[in-house]
């Protein structure tokens, strides 16, 4: 029987984050794009970059700041339950998260490469 995705863990610059259900990503990559002219419909390609948005925990080990903008370029990692590690060598935040009063802080990066190890 096939199995799905159940748990996502995620890493930000070598540091492990417990995340909220829910993990959502997009691989980065080209997109096509319709062109209409008069009679039919053309295609043309343009780039997509990725993005990932998670909800990561912020405990007494970590802060907000771990999450600024500021920083630059950083590694993401994620690793699913079912073996699949997706490395993204060049993720970087897109805004400071807004923390919640239950410890929760939603961060959104943007993703331009990235290297699928399957186990």
């Amino acid at each position: 029987m096939a199995q799905t995705i159940g748990v996502v863990k995620l890493w930000w610059r070598g540091k492990p984050y417990t995340v909220a259900k829910g993990v959502k990503w997009r691989l980065p990559g080209m997109q096509n794009e319709d062109q209409p002219m008069t009679d039919r419909t053309l295609r043309s390609q343009r780039w997509n970059p990725g993005m990932c948005q998670a909800t990561p925990a912020i405990t007494s080990n970590s802060d907000e700041d771990d999450f600024d903008p500021a920083l630059g370029e950083g590694e993401l990692q994620i690793q699913t339950d079912i073996g699949t590690v997706y490395v993204f060598p060049d993720a970087y935040v897109r805004a400071k998260p807004d923390v919640q009063d239950n410890g929760q802080a939603p961060v959104t990066w943007t993703l331009n490469t990235y290297q699928k190890i399957s186990a």
